[in-house]
């Protein structure tokens, strides 16, 4: 192939027996172009469309294919789906059975427990009307004691006396008695004496702070003269070694000091006092009351006395005087209203008491019944029990029952001393005598030591009051003193 000016040679391989067309012999370079370029675009359009087709024929049998796979699958697991349908339907109606069995148990159980419960309920209701009917029964029959106590005491003071000197003597024991119960102090009569007051009493006894002070009680029905007031102070001015005086009239007033609050106060010429109190067992708690004049005490300890004259000293001594019996009045109405604030507490403190009493009261009943069965004799139960469960006067005693008391030694004297002395609400024992009575007691004897040991323990304050000579409310059997 010739060239020309402008023109490209170009060689083409092609196989041995290839047939050129004439049209690139006899056609222009240009045609000749146009033939090879349409030629290979033809050629490459069909080379395309084969492999389109070729391609669409077997992406039509792998669909085919795929398909028909899927649905042996989806026949396979559509089998298996229906047998596990079939064994969850009787696995549910197996399940929903046994619903139903539950169902019908729970219902026959909450039937069952709220008959329980009913029965339960029933049968504490009955155990608490049982255990209140019980405590009644208990607070009716000491009521009835202390009724019966507080009648005889009103009748002793109330009494007609063969003399007034008997009735002196009551009242100054009845005093003395108190002053040992609201004070530590040495308290012991001297109306006998002449020229003194009913009682002598010294505090801090053995000290150098000791004072002494005399008391005079009066027991009568009528108010108290002048003529007894002045007697009083009579005796004080002979006995300059005393502190102060108190007058006592326990159930009428005192001409010349009956004031607002029942207490009075009076200055000697020497200014030692002299407190004045009127209506004295008119007092709730008298022990309470005497406590509550320590500060007039302690206020007189710390005074210097000095002559009473007509002066500025004089006028300033009785202005002291009114400021301490108002301070005594205020301190008295203080002291009264802490009182019924602690008896308020007191009175739940007795609440709570009562119901835990009866707690350990049925617990008691349910011992009992496990001794009977393990003992297997009632014989033997009422043996062991007996000692336990025996009552006791609180007249006398602290508790009301002996198992109360923790001791067993203190338990085998209580025992002891019931067995040889009675309760009688006006009767006494001399502590000498019951001390040589326990000292001689078989089989085993209770010392001195330990029987005093009991008195804050075992008896009740009223009973045997600390330094008393006498125990109150009991008597040897016998007749015996």
């Amino acid at each position: 192939m010739s060239t020309r000016p402008h023109e490209v040679a170009v060689k083409l391989y092609l196989p041995a027996g290839t047939d050129l067309p004439t049209f690139y012999h006899s056609a222009t370079p240009h045609y000749r172009i146009l033939a090879l370029k349409l030629g290979a675009e033809a050629v490459t359009y069909l080379q395309k469309k084969a492999v389109d087709a070729v391609r669409q024929e077997t992406h039509a049998e792998a669909i085919q294919q795929a398909t028909e796979e899927f649905e042996a699958q989806m026949k396979e697991q559509g089998t298996k789906l229906r047998v596990q349908l079939q064994k969850a339907e009787t696995a549910l109606q197996a399940a929903q059975a046994r619903c139903e069995a539950l169902e019908a148990a729970a219902t026959t159980t909450r039937s069952q427990l709220q008959k329980d419960m009913r029965e339960s309920v029933a049968e504490l209701l009955a155990a608490k009307d049982a255990q209140i009917t019980r405590l009644q029964e208990f607070a009716d029959k000491h009521l009835s004691g202390l009724t019966s106590k507080f009648d005889a005491l009103q009748s002793s003071m109330t009494k007609t006396a063969a003399s007034s000197k008997e009735k002196g003597s009551f009242g100054e024991t009845f005093v003395e008695n108190l002053l040992k119960r609201a004070y530590e102090c040495d308290v012991y009569q001297v109306g006998k004496e002449r020229e003194t007051g009913d009682i002598r009493m010294t505090r801090y006894p053995g000290t150098p702070r000791a004072a002494a002070y005399f008391w005079e009680v009066k027991n009568y029905t009528v108010p108290v003269g002048k003529v007894e007031v002045d007697k009083f102070k009579r005796d004080m001015a002979l006995h300059p070694d005393v502190r102060g005086g108190v007058f006592v009239s326990l159930r009428s007033g005192i001409v010349g000091h009956s004031c607002s609050g029942d207490i009075d106060m009076e200055l000697l010429d020497d200014g030692r006092p002299i407190l004045y109190l009127t209506n004295f067992m008119s007092r709730e708690d008298p022990v309470f009351y005497l406590q509550s004049l320590r500060p007039f005490f302690d206020a007189t300890e710390t005074m210097r006395p000095q002559a009473k004259e007509e002066s500025e000293a004089l006028r300033a001594a009785q202005y002291n005087v009114q400021l301490i019996t108002q301070l005594l009045k205020s301190h008295m109405d203080t002291m009264t209203k802490h009182k019924n604030a602690l008896v308020g507490h007191r009175k739940r403190t007795d609440a709570m008491f009562a119901e835990f009493q009866g707690y350990i009261l049925e617990a008691e009943n349910q011992l009992t019944s496990m001794l009977r069965v393990a003992m297997g004799s009632d014989t033997e139960v009422a043996q062991v029990t007996e000692a336990e469960a025996m009552e006791l006067p609180l007249a006398v005693f602290r508790k009301e029952r002996l198992s109360l008391f923790s001791g067993e030694r203190e338990r085998e004297f209580i025992k002891w001393l019931l067995a040889h002395a009675e309760v009688q609400s006006s009767a006494h024992i001399e502590v000498k005598d019951l001390l040589e009575r326990a000292k001689a007691a078989t089989p085993a004897a209770f010392s001195d030591k330990f029987v005093r040991g009991l008195r804050e323990e075992v008896f009740q304050e009223a009973a045997w009051s600390k330094g008393a000579r006498t125990v109150f409310g009991l008597a040897w059997r016998g007749g015996s003193e």
